[in-house]
């Protein structure tokens, strides 16, 4: 039977009020609203007790932020972070409401699908995939973006992490967070995703709309 090697937790970063006014972020280095330093506040009391051994999150400041408030928590965890967990780069889009129109094929400078899809992958096998073993599992925190985190989970479940009971895919809605339990043979379960029960308010008043993520499809 396979052993347990790490259980990452991966947190989508606090809202922004670009989040709020559905316009695509990007790589644009937006900053959390408000709204979203509450929310940070609040995950980071959910993960308190989680003995993180490393952390790792988008060198964006929404991002980085958000990561920051989790690891008030556990002093000595060193914060790496990593131009790779970044969002999708939208381009000709940053900065434009969502449904703004994009260049034609060839001309549009947005980042590719394909592209994105494989620098998920490249950034799991060369991170995840490659902490150090322990007697006890690690556990590892990343904060990322609701696009990246979408495409991540989903090339994961292409491949050799399978979906556990009782998960559901949906919406990666802000400092939602998603759990995948890897096995020593590199193998794994998604045993929670996009969570959100931390949050205060009740699920209408989170922003719903995600225009990076809901731009994957251009």
């Amino acid at each position: 039977m396979a052993v347990a090697m790490a259980r990452v937790y991966i947190v989508r970063h606090g809202e922004t009020d670009e989040n709020r006014q559905a316009i695509i972020q990007g790589q644009f280095d937006s900053h959390l609203n408000a709204k979203g330093i509450e929310q940070g506040k609040r995950v980071a009391e959910a993960l308190r007790a989680v003995p993180f051994t490393a952390a790792f999150t988008s060198d964006l400041v929404r991002a980085s932020k958000t990561a920051e408030y989790i690891l008030e928590h556990h002093p000595g965890v060193p914060l790496r972070k990593q131009t790779e967990l970044r969002e999708r780069y939208m381009g000709e889009l940053q900065g434009k409401k969502y449904g703004a129109k994009m260049l034609p094929p060839g001309e549009s400078t947005v980042e590719s699908i394909e592209a994105m899809s494989a620098r998920t992958a490249r950034w799991w096998a060369d991170t995840v995939l490659a902490l150090p073993r322990r007697s006890e599992p690690q556990c590892a925190l990343v904060v990322s973006h609701g696009g990246f985190i979408g495409v991540l989970v989903k090339g994961l479940l292409n491949k050799r992490v399978r979906l556990g009971k009782d998960v559901q895919m949906g919406r990666c809605l802000n400092t939602s967070v998603s759990i995948v339990e890897i096995m020593e043979d590199g193998r794994g379960v998604l045993v929670q995703y996009a969570d959100i029960s931390h949050l205060a308010e009740s699920r209408k008043e989170v922003v719903q709309g995600n225009a990076d993520e809901q731009g994957l499809r251009v």
